[in-house]
This record gives structure tokens, sequence and C-alpha cells, in this order.
């Protein structure tokens, strides 16, 4: 059996999983989804339900021999389909080959996905998933989205403190100010993108990594708004909760995650808010100042043992 890491050549954590999977004495490939259909070959027959792939190195492998994908990141076709190319031949191509690719996402055979085409659609529509979780039982902070500037003005002025950020991600979190949204630019702003304006609850980061049924959660102690952005940021192992272990589980089986990274803000009183829920977090730098191996747990689940 084989196994695939879908992610491009410069990137860490690819060859980091890539490299973990070799030291097991497993067969795997790296798989970037831009070689296809210029330097990958693919195959398959609807009436057999059978196909397969043959990679940039020139090894085939059956669709049936794959038995777990890593998806690390996609990186799109050998063509694009823009609005600018809208039904040329680069266009056209482009959906062809995406039609391919989902064909194999979506085949349901007995590949393991860490994680699925499906839980990827999900994690794009924040606003979305905040609402499943919700529906969970599971806390979440008080949030408005759009771009509607009398409105956000009100769930300002309805919140002690808060914070804002993009909808879809890409860029930091920050405090929310008078001065934001008072300033000449915002109109402009927000005519060009909507924002997430939310409750910011005082307290403290903590991240739990979920691969199947096991929960692994951290502390990540920070004074800034977004501790991706604090470099003296400590990071400490905690015991999960039990209610909050059971939470995680019930999260990622609901956003379609067989593994993910869970964000957290615990406040003062011990109770935990959703932020959000990662399908491919980094975990390079977790595993070092923790001394945790989140990749073993990653290849054991490929392996089937979850």
């Amino acid at each position: 059996m084989a196994f695939i890491v879908l992610g491009q050549q410069q990137d860490e954590h690819a060859q980091y999983m890539l490299e973990k999977l070799k030291m097991r004495g497993l067969e795997a490939y790296l798989l970037s989804t831009h070689d296809f259909p210029r330097k990958v070959q693919f195959s398959y027959e609807p009436n057999e339900e059978s196909g397969s792939l043959t990679l940039a190195c020139g090894k085939k492998l059956t669709l049936d021999e794959i038995q777990a994908v890593f998806w690390r990141g996609f990186s799109g076709v050998s063509d694009e389909s823009t609005r600018e190319n809208y039904m040329s031949p680069e266009s056209i191509a482009a959906q062809d080959a995406m039609a391919c690719l989902r064909t194999w996402f979506f085949l349901d055979n007995d590949t393991i996905w860490l994680n699925s085409w499906e839980a990827f659609q999900h994690h794009k529509e924040k606003p979305f998933q905040l609402t499943k979780v919700k529906r969970l039982g599971v806390r979440i902070p008080q949030t408005y989205v759009g771009n509607n500037l009398e409105d956000i003005k009100t769930a300002f002025k309805a919140l002690k403190q808060s914070i804002f950020k993009p909808v879809f991600g890409g860029a930091h979190t920050e405090l929310l100010t008078e001065a934001h949204l008072e300033s000449e630019r915002v109109t402009q702003a927000l005519a060009k993108s909507p924002i997430t304006v939310q409750e910011f609850i005082a307290g403290t980061n903590i991240r739990s990594y979920v691969i199947g049924d096991k929960v692994i959660s951290v502390e990540l102690r920070s004074e800034q708004a977004d501790f991706r952005e604090d470099s003296n940021m400590e990071l400490l192992p905690i015991e999960t909760p039990a209610e909050i272990v059971k939470q995680g589980q019930k999260i990622a089986r609901t956003l379609h995650l067989n593994w993910t990274a869970i964000d957290w803000r615990r406040d003062q009183n011990g109770d935990y808010y959703f932020l959000e829920a990662n399908p491919s977090p980094m975990f390079i730098g977790f595993e070092k100042l923790s001394g945790i191996s989140i990749t073993d747990h990653l290849v054991d689940y490929m392996l089937g043992n979850g």
C-alpha cells in the first residue's frame, strides 16, 4: 500500500510528513496537484469504479493502492480558470482537470483522508462553521459578520471589548477601536471586503489537536490579541477537560475533520469558547516546544490505528 502527501515541494510540513512516513518504512510520495495534468496522469473507469494515478516521478498507483492521503495543501491544477479567461481553452482545461481530481476526492473508497475535500470546503465558510458548532451546544463568542457599517457600529457598542479579522482568514486579528470605525477609509474598505467582529474573551488561548478520538491540548500564553504575532508566547501542555474532549470530538465529526487543531479562548471562569477548527494546521513548532509527536499520531491514524 502507498501513502500520498498532498502539498508542494517547498512546503516544510509536507516534506516533514513525507520523511516521517518513509522513516516508518512506508512507500510514500509527494503529489503537487498543480502538476496535473501537465506532469501527472489520471485514469478512471466509472463502470468498474477503478482508476490510477501516475505521479511526476513515473510511479503508477491504482487508486485502491492508496491507503491514505495527508492533505497539507491544494495548489490548483496546471491551467487556471478565471473571469478573464472564461470559456477559453485554458479555462475549459482547468475545469476538466478539476472534475477528475474531485472525482478522486469524492470516491468514498477505503482511502483514509487527513483531511477530505469536503472538510477543506467547509473551512472556507467560517461563519457557517461557527453556526454548526454553536448548534452542538458549544460556546462561541458573540460574533457579527458583514460589511454594513451601521450594523458593525451597533455590534461594537454592544460588546465590552471586541476584535476584528477577515471572514475567510489570511490576516491577523486586531482589537477594534472607535478610531477604526471613524476612519475615512472604513467605507472604502467595507466596499472591498466584509469583516468579522467578535467579542474579545478575556483569558488565555488553548489549542486542541484532535486526531481521530485523541485530543491533545496546550495553553498558548500571550499578551497579544493574536498569539501568532507574539514571539514571547509560552506553550504549556495541559490536561484536556473531559467536556472539552467530547466537544472536540463532536466538532471534528460535524466539520468532516479526521484531524484538526481547534483554537479556543478559556475565560477566567474556566469556560471554553470555540474560535475555529483548522483542517491543515502547522505542528512542527508545537512538536519542538512540547516534545509531543503529533506526526507519529498522524502516521498511526493513516495506518488505520486511529
